[in-house]
């Protein structure tokens, strides 16, 4: 039994094998424009960034300089190295990080630091992982990844993982690489054994799942727990979508991996209460879609928001929109604006000329924003490179949602609001840094609250004005109650996270933004006969004048409904409405969100219970 196994307790020590390798050099070198080479080596011990008597991960950040001749006349591009040991096993994991992340300043004052000054976008025509003094030095996913055989760069193995492409401003691509080292006085069974090993760590990924039960229990998963128990047959739901994944053509330098390149894909598919790979591994007991949520997480290593280091002030004037520095509006354009304005490097940027930013890939825009694929990989892997990222999207939506400075100072659209307050609150959940959860708690106390219009009726967020999909007559405004639903996971994760009452008050009108909303016995042109339903969009002004929300409802197209007055977006309310109706000390609201999320939810069938919007139900509220 564990129970009775008693916990290691002091330093870290080296796996023998790997001491016994005294030669161990690993590095990157990259090309430019002109095929000139740049390198750089992992020097030193690193910087420790977590530590056990088992594991212990170090970073060692780098700057490629040119191997000879002058090149660009500067650093080109940066390596970043994740080293990862293991005291009971001959292995060292690298988990190499290439990039275009430098933070910039647009006041360097003369400072050495590469990181203050900007590249910009960067061709590539090619970029190797260098290693020697291993026994053996192994990619991971070698061909889904598009890694070529190992070729001979002078001393080292040179493994090429990209040839004639770029790397944009703010972009990083992450790699792994398993060293491998077996003593030539080693015993062959334990030789065997090793090398058995690190085949299955490269064929066959696993991470620890603990079982279902588990997970309720403790509501570990995400911010408000969750999976609900899944349908009979999610066994083979699991891994008919594990088999569909692996099988399919989505993979390569920058492929998408299954995830929505654009954040602000319609559909709201990379938004949730919690990831679809972890709750399906979860529900379906099935270890390998975990392997799908660490791919999905490491392809977020591409999305161009990647500013190492930074910090941004509360007060700050700067605008990260979708990631990187808005150029438009006075402030802080970190080095950006005088890059773009006087380019010192355009015959370095060949590549990217006529071609997507960023390969297709953009940051995260305040109405998708979203921690999630990265929140749940590094709930299952304590992974040191997710952590990072994760602390970097915390000061990313800082820069974005700001508090006195641009558009940003204002109340946004209200699914931006609950989105990016999940994000607050998963970067709190896995940093614990008190500077995130202030400047979350200011935002809600000096823009939302102030701002949102819980003087009207519908208590909404946020009046959006004159919308042409909505068909009303000009000068209007209304409301999308769908969209608070977004709120409710946002506010009540961080409630459940910070303990902050305001944050519980602002969720506790949405029933009544819901109830407003509600539409009963109507007769509508496209749907008919509508005993229960709720408004897609709801008028509230026209003129500047007040209006019911029936106002419109005459007019050839009817109450707009949606595609299904009972669910299509609307579904996205139910799991919040429910959750919800737990957390309250409030009778009257308790009893809104069950009888209008009941509503909603309706029977819970097999199919329901693997539904994102479903799934983080409440089991109580799911039978």
């Amino acid at each position: 039994m564990v129970g009775a196994v008693a916990a290691l307790t002091g330093a870290f020590e080296r796996n023998p094998w790997v001491t016994q390798f005294g030669d161990l050099q690993f590095g990157a070198e990259v090309r430019d424009t002109f095929q000139v080479p740049y390198r750089s080596f992992a020097t030193g011990t690193g910087e420790l960034l977590q530590t056990s008597p088992l594991v212990e991960t170090r970073r060692d950040r780098t700057y490629h300089e040119a191997v000879s001749g002058p090149g660009i006349g500067r650093d080109y591009l940066t390596s970043t190295y994740y080293v990862t040991e293991f005291r009971d096993m001959p292995y060292v994991f690298v988990d190499w990080v290439l990039g275009n992340d430098y933070l910039g300043a647009d006041d360097p004052a003369g400072s050495a630091d590469p990181n203050l000054y900007a590249l910009g976008d960067a061709d590539v025509r090619a970029a190797y992982f260098l290693c020697k003094g291993a026994t053996e030095c192994m990619p991971y996913r070698q061909a889904t990844e598009n890694i070529q055989p190992a070729t001979a760069l002078g001393d080292y193995d040179g493994f090429k993982v990209m040839q004639d492409t770029d790397l944009s401003d703010g972009q990083t691509r992450r790699y792994r690489f398993v060293l491998r080292f077996e003593p030539s006085g080693a015993a062959p069974a334990d030789k065997d054994r090793w090398r058995d090993t690190a085949d299955a760590i490269l064929q066959k990924p696993m991470y620890a799942l603990a079982s279902h039960s588990a997970w309720e229990q403790t509501a570990a998963a995400g911010l408000v727990g969750g999976p609900l128990e899944g349908p009979s047959d999610s066994k083979s739901r699991a891994t008919s979508e594990y088999n569909s994944w692996a099988g399919s053509n989505w993979f390569g330098t920058f492929g998408g991996r299954g995830d929505a390149t654009w954040s602000a894909t319609t559909g709201t598919p990379r938004n949730h209460p919690l990831s679809p790979e972890l709750a399906h591994a979860i529900q379906g007991q099935h270890h390998r879609l975990l392997e799908k949520l660490e791919q999905k997480a490491w392809i977020q290593s591409v999305r161009p928001y990647h500013l190492y280091g930074l910090e941004v002030g509360a007060e700050q004037p700067i605008l990260l929109y979708t990631g990187l520095p808005f150029q438009v509006i006075a402030g802080e354009h970190l080095g950006r604006k005088t890059l773009h304005d006087n380019d010192p490097y355009p015959a370095y940027r060949t590549l990217s000329a006529n071609q997507p930013t960023a390969h297709g890939w953009s940051g995260y825009d305040h109405e998708h924003f979203t921690v999630d694929l990265l929140f749940d990989y590094w709930t299952i892997s304590g992974d040191a490179w997710a952590l990072e990222e994760i602390r970097q999207l915390g000061q990313s939506v800082k820069g974005l949602l700001r508090l006195n400075y641009s558009v940003m100072q204002y109340v946004q659209p209200t699914r931006a609001e609950g989105w990016v307050m999940q994000a607050f609150a998963q970067v709190y959940q896995a940093t614990q840094d008190e500077s995130i959860k202030d400047y979350a708690m200011r935002r809600v106390n000096e823009v939302v609250e102030p701002g949102r219009r819980k003087e009207h009726p519908s208590k909404a967020i946020r009046f959006m004005g004159n919308y042409g999909a909505t068909g009303y007559p000009l000068n209007h405004e209304y409301v999308m109650p769908w969209q608070h639903g977004a709120v409710l996971y946002g506010y009540l994760g961080a409630y459940l996270s910070f303990e902050e009452p305001a944050l519980l008050t602002i969720c506790e009108d949405v029933p009544t933004t819901v109830e407003y909303s509600w539409v009963t016995n109507m007769n509508h042109p496209t749907h008919g006969f509508v005993a229960n339903g709720l408004r897609y969009y709801l008028p509230v002004t026209h003129n500047g004048t007040l209006i019911p929300p029936e106002y419109w409802d005459g007019l050839s197209f009817g109450a707009h409904l949606g595609s299904n007055p009972l669910g299509s977006v609307h579904i996205i309310l139910i799991g919040g409405l429910h959750l919800l109706a737990d957390i309250t000390a409030d009778a009257t609201v308790r009893a809104k969100a069950l009888n209008y999320g009941g509503m909603l939810r309706g029977t819970v069938d097999p199919h329901d219970r693997w539904n994102k919007w479903w799934y983080c139900l409440p089991p109580a509220h799911a039978q």
